[in-house]
């Protein structure tokens, strides 16, 4: 039932938040959010708060937004990976100059966030990913 819950707030998640993305791109999304809330054992309250892009408050949702930015290559060795960040945007929008310059101003705000604690490194991660491209008008 757990799983269930996951996947139903996972597709939501993915249709409010994603629609630049292609539906492979989408489903890709979901499986991750779902795997990595059972890995981490996020609850439905975690995945709410990741769908309404609120910042993580338990542990358990910074342990999932960590697992999901290891995943996604945004996040190695506890620090924001920049060259894994513009990957995903060359991807999620095909190349497009404009995307891809704000999203090299996107790496400058997040280059330096890290923290030795994985969860916590993840939780402000997804902070300044959200903030940085929500302010430039890079849609998340």
């Amino acid at each position: 039932m757990k799983t269930l819950a996951i996947l139903i707030i996972s597709c939501c998640f993915v249709a409010v938040s994603k629609a630049a993305m292609t539906e492979a791109q989408m489903k890709v999304l979901q499986m991750i959010i779902a795997e990595c809330a059972e890995k981490e054992k996020a609850t439905q309250a975690d995945l709410e708060e990741l769908m309404a892009h609120k910042p993580a408050t338990s542990r358990t949702a910074k342990c999932h937004r960590a697992c999901m930015h290891e995943t996604f290559g945004t996040m190695k060795d506890n620090k924001f990976n920049s060259e894994g960040f513009l990957a995903m945007i060359n991807m999620k929008y095909k190349g497009d100059a404009a995307k891809m310059k704000i999203a090299q101003d996107v790496t400058k705000d997040c280059e330096n966030i890290a923290d030795s604690d994985r969860c916590e490194a993840g939780a402000k991660i997804c902070k300044c990913l959200y903030g940085s491209t929500t302010s430039r008008g890079l849609d998340n």
